[in-house]
C-alpha cells in the first residue's frame, strides 16, 4: 500500500478482521446493515454544564457564592455554532439523541471495516483450505 493511502487509512483501520472467514465478514456485514435499520431518531451535538449568575441581587451568586449550574447544547450546522439551553425534563432525550449518533457512527466504522476486508478478498490461508 503506498504510504500516502497508508497515512489516510491508519487512524480507523486497525487490520483486526484481517484474519476473518468471508462468510464471517459477509454475515458480520449484514448484521451491521440490519443495526443500521433500527437506528431511532438522533441528533449530533455536545451537552455541556456550565455555571451562571441568576441577576438576583439577594442571591448568593451575586457576592461571590456558588453560581448557578445551567446545561448547553452546542451544535455546529454549515459552519455555524448554536448554542440552545436544555431543560431538566430534556436532559433524557437529548442524550439518547446523541447517543443514537454516536451509535451510528460506530456502526458506519465497523462496516466501512468489514467491507474494507471483504474488498481486499480474505485471508490467503482461508483460499488454501477451500481446495
Amino acid at each position: 500500500m503506498n504510504i500516502f493511502l497508508y497515512k489516510i487509512m491508519a487512524p480507523w483501520y486497525n487490520g483486526a478482521m484481517l484474519h476473518k472467514s468471508i462468510s464471517s465478514l459477509k454475515k458480520r456485514r449484514d448484521d451491521l446493515l440490519e443495526q443500521l435499520h433500527r437506528i431511532p431518531n438522533l441528533m449530533r451535538g455536545v451537552v455541556y454544564e456550565k455555571t451562571h449568575k441568576c441577576g438576583r441581587k439577594s442571591c448568593a451568586c451575586a457576592s461571590g457564592g456558588p453560581r448557578h449550574p445551567t446545561r448547553q447544547l452546542t451544535v455546529t450546522l454549515c459552519g455555524r455554532t448554536q448554542t440552545r439551553y436544555v431543560r431538566v425534563e430534556e436532559m433524557e432525550d437529548v442524550e439518547r439523541l446523541i447517543e443514537a449518533y454516536h451509535d451510528l457512527w460506530r456502526i458506519i466504522e465497523e462496516l466501512t471495516e468489514v467491507n474494507l476486508d471483504l474488498l481486499r478478498g480474505g485471508h490467503p490461508r482461508e483460499e488454501e483450505e477451500t481446495r
